[in-house]
């Protein structure tokens, strides 16, 4: 008879954990699940992979809310990743290189379950679920092996959600209403609430962590009131869509162009019957509706702009107004949501390494090289404009303010200032006013920032130049995350420093997981974040806790273009 030993044994009949030759298994309300024992410094957490949350969203299911998936008696494989969700797989192929399953599929909607090898029959965990970044049409929730933060004390959730037209095509009507891949998270929070104890997690103790896309998607959920009841806390890293520019504002446009690359729309001239083009839709293959989505036309409507497509909308139900509109209310039910949940929100110091990704093609008609830096003509012919009109809705007054306050005498410093008007206007201001929203007058939960400056000496996600100096977007992920696929991609990572890095980083995140406050013994203390002391905490090999970040430069685009146009209004009156 095979030894089975039990690692924790609950005094009910349907919640067991037991591990023998075949790996653990648990039985949950959804059914039995059987994971997998891995080694993490010298240490094992029990992974429990590829359990699906949702009904595969194919056919009829493809454009819906996810439907629950419904509970199973034989015991399912959770020992192997599952598909990662349907993407374009030639964006950054070298990070898929680090993931055991390549495959993707549209049959996606699973999560992955980290948890401790030592658990308690009586006290229950904290639970964490991180959603994974990708500009909300790419990513993979297996590159995200969370052991170090199992090895804490606290149990993990990394799921999958809808990416791209998938997850976020809309008709901006009650046809198709989008946000299929916010609901995919929600969907993916009532399988925890439902399901954690069995891994002895507490379903009442729940932190959302999001990175880039997943930063924007935890801020969404959380000033959204649908939410309630599904989790506490909140870590938003280097994503607050508290500004004008992250809500999808014409996705109808896009919603066309796909119904015409795809053959659904013929007749460009007539009205479109949005019913009839989504049911074209829901009959095409998913690689044509990737290739659809793929097509350089897709996107472009006429001009250079920095509005999102095929992103999160105002659909009536899960998101009423854009949060910025709704936290400037003192009186709204998502402000009062907001300020209810503990909140750390922070950013990278150099966001603006995404910049290859947006200027690259300028390269050749404007005859230079990032190498050397950035055109002046770039920055005031081209990116200042598209900012004024699409993040202050200004044609000509915001663009000269624009080119004035940044523009520089050579490439090379030129390419910094637009660094710097890219990260504040993308990154560092969003999060700061989210602070600010979250923090006033709030005594009910804990607010806390911090800016993670500690820059890495090899590629990551995109080419460095010389001009290009600090913590890249994305960079911290790589200290908070492994040993396994993302935290081994350099050896420098698992340096002294590194990690002695990723356990700093680590240990602030749980402890918040754990308390609502990151702080703990050996480490340097995190003030909280108010609207009078605006702490935040430099995070590097030595924390340095500091004040006001890029105070001058924030106030500008919070503060002084806002002024200029209500005086420049009040002149032509």
């Amino acid at each position: 008879m095979m030894q089975t030993l039990c690692v924790a044994v609950w005094l009910t009949k349907s919640l067991v954990v037991c591990t023998g030759h075949s790996g653990p298994v648990v039985n949950t309300p959804s059914g039995p699940i059987q994971g997998v024992v891995v080694p993490a410094l010298g240490q094992n957490v029990l992974q429990f992979r590829n359990i699906p949350f949702a009904e595969p969203p194919v056919g009829e299911l493809r454009f819906e809310k996810p439907v629950p998936v419904g509970p199973w008696t034989d015991t399912l494989d959770g020992t192997k990743f599952g598909p990662s969700c349907i993407q374009d797989t030639n964006f950054l192929p070298e990070v898929r290189e680090n993931l055991d399953n390549k495959e993707t599929s549209e049959d996606c909607l699973q999560l992955n379950v980290y948890v401790p090898e030592a658990v308690s029959t009586t006290v229950k965990k904290p639970v964490m679920v991180y959603i994974h970044g990708g500009g909300f049409a790419s990513g993979y929730a297996a590159l995200y092996d969370s052991s170090y933060f199992a090895l804490k004390d606290v149990i993990v959730v990394t799921l999958q959600y809808r990416l791209g037209l998938f997850g976020f095509l809309s008709t901006g009507d009650s046809t198709l209403p989008g946000n299929y891949g916010l609901w995919d998270m929600i969907e993916a929070l009532r399988w925890v609430n439902k399901n954690i104890a069995s891994f002895g997690g507490d379903p009442h103790m729940v932190t959302i962590v999001g990175e880039s896309a997943g930063g924007f998607a935890v801020s969404f959920l959380s000033v959204s009131p649908t939410t309630k009841g599904l989790f506490q806390r909140v870590v938003a890293q280097s994503g607050t869509p508290v500004s004008k520019l992250f809500i999808s504002e014409n996705p109808i446009r896009v919603a066309e162009k796909v119904g015409s690359y795809a053959g659904c729309i013929t007749d460009t001239e007539s009205v479109i019957d949005n019913e009839a083009l989504i049911k074209c839709l829901k009959g095409k293959s998913a690689e044509d509706l990737l290739k659809a989505q793929s097509d350089p036309t897709t996107l472009y409507f006429g001009r250079f702009s920095i509005s999102v497509n095929l992103w999160p909308v105002i659909d009536g139900e899960l998101l009423l107004r854009k949060p910025i509109d709704s936290l400037q209310d003192p009186g709204s039910e998502e402000l009062l949501y907001l300020q209810s949940l503990d909140l750390i929100a922070g950013t990278n110091d150099n966001e603006a390494s995404l910049i290859p990704f947006i200027f690259s093609h300028f390269q050749e008609p404007m005859n230079f090289s990032l190498s050397d830096g950035i055109p002046t003509p770039l920055l005031c012919d081209v990116f200042a404009p598209a900012v004024a009109k699409d993040a202050f809705d200004d044609e000509t007054i915001v663009s000269d303010m624009l080119c004035q306050r940044y523009k520089e005498d050579n490439m090379f410093d030129q390419a910094q200032s637009i660094s710097d008007l890219y990260g504040d206007l993308f990154f560092h201001a969003p999060t700061v006013a989210l602070l600010d929203f979250h923090s006033k007058g709030n005594t009910r939960s804990n607010t806390y920032q911090y800016l993670f400056t500690h820059e890495i000496t090899f590629k990551f996600l995109v080419p460095s130049f010389p001009w290009s100096k600090g913590a890249g977007h994305g960079v911290e992920c790589l200290y908070m995350f492994g040993p396994g696929d993302i935290g081994a991609i350099d050896d420098s990572i698992r340096s002294t420093e590194g990690r002695a890095l990723t356990d700093t980083v680590v240990t602030y995140l749980t402890n918040f997981a754990k308390t609502g406050n990151p702080n703990g013994q050996g480490l340097v203390p995190w003030e909280k974040f108010t609207t009078r002391g605006r702490y935040y905490l430099d995070i590097n090999y030595k924390p340095v806790l500091r004040q006001d970040l890029y105070q001058k430069r924030i106030t500008f685009l919070q503060q002084d273009i806002p002024n200029q146009l209500r005086q420049s209004s009040k002149t032509e009156l």
